[in-house]
């Protein structure tokens, strides 16, 4: 066991990686509960509106992490051999994908708004609020898509501290304006949902203003001018789409079957719908640690498999993935406590309450195996093993959670509790697969040398 548990410099290091992002995210989620509890005071089911935009846009956030996932293990690589010119390209990539990767969604959500959200509910009063809210909200993927591009790079050259601290200032600002726009306080109008819709698209532009400033301040290893940005080696852009595109197509496989729960889900009516919103609201506040572990893994084994040091990154791996699944055992605990009190506080029905109570108790039991998985992915992923992360993600779930839900949703009657157990319970199998990837150790692999000399 003690191969499986580092010495004090080793757990100093992750906390100094990890805990900013986390500390960043709490943030985030906890003001995702705020938003979420002044809109589910609206009338007319304005909590369920948003519930399904979101649900739409997850799918965007998730091509997008795909996308800069895959650039971003070249970034961490490169960063760890100091070849900063090969980091300033990829830099570059992330850029351009991710201002195509906007474009994108904007046409789509402009021209199968309908459709799309129709997908989840029959009620004319909710699809009405959804696209009010949509209408605004789909600007907003400019601003943020580029932001992760800028973040996401700062965080595999070892900078969080910064991005903590423009985070707080777009919360901050968010929460604000949501406070003024939704009620119309301090002589603002009452726009509702419209409002939270424009706080939202405001907050997402002060965010990536901030980020442009610090790219100028302390960006200077990978900054790259206006006009250079173009200007990508082929064969460079060629091994980053190669490695990029798997791990895109995965987080829209992945983002694409947790809307297919969402919509299984929806199927039991709009107590589960709310439900559903309320427990993965509440769940994100403990789930944030999940975002230091992968930028812990990112940091910690790309980095030194960056530098050639293999069985460094081994053992680093090892003791990563041990301290993920410490750290979701306490998390779970929280959550545990959480759920006699926090859903209270959500203007819901009763029923929607009890249902969003199990579901958390139930997220609380599993954050362990979650977390194993996280990092277990995570970790395949920094050497460039995509293979084994498409098999072990979006592959494991299309083949069985996926039929599954929608099985349980179709062709049966149990209530969406014992659906969310069934479906949540499908992680532990994957957990099984996911090592046996993990040992086949076709991810340590120094990718700065294999691309150098390919």
């Amino acid at each position: 066991m003690k191969h499986l548990f580092g010495n004090k410099s080793f757990y100093k290091s992750i906390i100094a990686i990890a805990a900013p992002l986390v500390l960043q995210q709490l943030l985030t989620s906890s003001v995702q509960l705020v938003d979420n509890l002044m809109v589910g005071s609206l009338p007319n089911s304005e909590l369920g509106s948003v519930a399904i935009i979101n649900q739409l846009y997850f799918v965007v956030i998730l091509i997008t992490f795909g996308a800069m996932g895959g650039a971003g293990i070249f970034s961490a690589q490169y960063f760890g051999s100091k070849d900063f010119e090969k980091l300033r390209q990829t830099f570059r990539f992330k850029i351009i994908i991710g201002f195509l990767l906007a474009l994108l969604s904007f046409i789509i959500f402009t021209i199968f708004s309908s459709p799309l959200i129709g997908m989840f509910t029959d009620s004319s009063v909710i699809k009405g609020n959804a696209a009010i809210y949509l209408k605004v909200i789909r600007w907003s993927a400019f601003p943020w898509i580029l932001n992760v591009a800028i973040a996401s790079t700062f965080r595999e050259t070892g900078v969080t501290k910064p991005l903590l601290k423009i985070s707080i200032v777009a919360i901050l600002t968010n929460t604000i304006l949501n406070y003024l726009l939704i009620f119309g306080h301090f002589g603002f109008p009452e726009l509702g949902i419209y409002g939270a819709a424009i706080a939202t698209l405001i907050a997402r532009g002060v965010e990536f203003s901030l980020s442009l400033i610090l790219v100028v301040r302390k960006g200077k290893i990978f900054n790259s001018k206006v006009f250079d940005m173009l200007k990508i080696s082929p064969k460079l852009f060629s091994s980053i789409l190669i490695m990029a595109f798997p791990l895109m197509l995965n987080e829209a496989l992945w983002s694409g079957g947790q809307t297919v729960f969402f919509y299984a889900y929806t199927s039991r009516g709009t107590d589960a719908l709310e439900a559903v919103t309320i427990s993965s609201t509440i769940s994100q506040l403990v789930f944030v640690t999940f975002g230091g572990i992968a930028t812990a893994v990112a940091v910690m084994v790309g980095n030194t498999l960056g530098k050639n040091e293999l069985e460094q990154a081994k053992d680093n791996a090892k003791k990563l993935i041990a301290f993920a699944v410490m750290i979701a055992i306490g998390a779970g605990i929280i959550l545990f406590i959480l759920s006699f009190f926090v859903v209270d506080f959500f203007n819901a029905s009763e029923a929607s309450q009890s249902i969003a109570r199990f579901n958390i108790r139930v997220n609380a039991l599993f954050i362990p195996v979650f977390s194993f998985n996280v990092a277990m992915y995570f970790t395949l992923r920094s050497g460039g093993d995509t293979k084994s992360t498409f098999l072990m993600d979006a592959g494991y779930m299309w083949v069985i959670p996926v039929p599954i839900a929608l099985i349980l949703a179709h062709f049966t009657q149990l209530p969406v509790t014992l659906m969310f157990l069934i479906v949540q319970s499908m992680d532990i199998p994957k957990m099984f697969f996911g090592l046996s990837r993990y040992r086949k150790e076709n991810w340590v692999k120094n990718l700065a040398i294999d691309e150098n000399h390919s």
